[in-house]
């Protein structure tokens, strides 16, 4: 593999500049040197020693840099031999730290993609946290088995997970779904047994308007036909037109004062009563109660309506007659 070239900076791009401009230099010099001493020994002969020249003396002080009015000693030729090596000594050296130093920056990046076995780790084989940002591609066969082991089972675990998480929204969605039918069911058992209920008691109430109107109507068309002399048959107790509705058994301590009132008095009004003035009202009530009391006048019920009665039912009858005018009289004084 050969060397990375890099581009210069410019800063090494001057370093190279000087180096080559150093080196011209030297060359120029060793050409100079070569053929001033030719020349030299082709006049003088090889014993005879080739004379200074100015401007030797002026190319040495320059590139050493010094004056010729120095009163430092004059640089032999060796010693400007010396320091020429050692010149080219240091511009190697340079280049070669320059070279290292391209060669650490590529490694450096180079390394960052490397792959270190597991087995060489500190953590040993039990940790693989660190290896998500690693290409597959630079691991060894046994890491890469293991990596390629551990991915397949975490991409299992996630859609395991994943499949657990929607599983358990599902129930959890029919769990609620269900707790809001049986919800609405509850609801709406609630509104049918009360609408049951109401309607239960609208037919109990339908019944019992029934039972009064239909006691009321026996009382007025029973009374009109005994007044009006048509009754052909006896009487039974229970047949009398009595001023209260026997719910249950027929006898005589069921005629009481509220039921007396209540038979006649629908909510403190007469029955069948069309007045709202209060004082009409009053005034209606009283007179319902009036009539009602020339029907159960003891002496008047004795000689008009007692005949009409079944003889074994007589002595009961008049019991109860008593006990409607004792009524009456009662809430007459109210």
């Amino acid at each position: 593999m050969g060397k990375l070239r890099l581009k210069r900076t410019p800063e090494d791009q001057r370093r190279h500049d000087l180096r080559k401009a150093q080196k011209a230099a030297r060359k120029a010099a060793k050409r100079a040197r070569d053929a001033g001493d030719s020349d030299v020994k082709s006049e003088e002969g090889p014993s005879s020693k080739r004379r200074r020249t100015s401007s030797d003396e002026s190319y040495l002080f320059e590139f050493n840099g010094c004056d010729p009015s120095s009163p430092r000693r004059t640089r032999t030729k060796d010693d400007v031999y010396a320091q020429m090596e050692e010149e080219r000594f240091r511009e190697k050296m340079w280049g070669a730290f320059t070279d290292d130093e391209r060669l650490d920056s590529v490694e450096a990046a180079f390394s960052s993609y490397a792959h270190i076995p597991r087995r060489w780790r500190s953590g040993g084989m039990d940790r693989m946290d660190d290896e998500n940002d690693i290409d597959p591609h630079m691991m060894e066969d046994e890491d890469y088995a293991e990596w390629f082991r551990l991915n397949m089972w975490r991409a299992e675990c996630r859609r395991k997970h994943a499949a657990e998480a929607a599983a358990y929204d599902r129930s959890k969605q029919e769990k609620a779904a269900r707790k809001e039918r049986e919800r609405k069911i509850r609801e709406e058992t609630r509104r049918m047994e009360k609408a049951e209920e109401e309607r239960r008691r609208q037919r109990r109430r339908e019944k019992e308007n029934k039972q009064w109107d239909d006691a009321r109507t026996y009382y007025e068309a029973t009374w009109k036909q005994l007044l009006d002399g048509k009754i052909s048959r006896e009487l039974r107790f229970e047949e009398v037109p009595w001023p209260v509705l026997f719910t249950k058994d027929v006898h005589v301590e069921a005629i009481t004062v509220d039921a007396i009132s209540t038979f006649l008095l629908s909510n403190g009004q007469p029955m069948n009563s069309i007045a709202t003035d209060r004082d009409a009202i009053k005034k209606e009530r009283k007179d319902k109660l009036k009539e009602t009391m020339l029907r159960f006048h003891p002496d008047k019920f004795e000689g008009r309506i007692l005949r009409h009665v079944r003889e074994a039912d007589q002595r009961r009858v008049l019991e109860g007659v008593g006990m409607v005018a004792r009524g009456l009289n009662t809430l007459l004084s109210q």
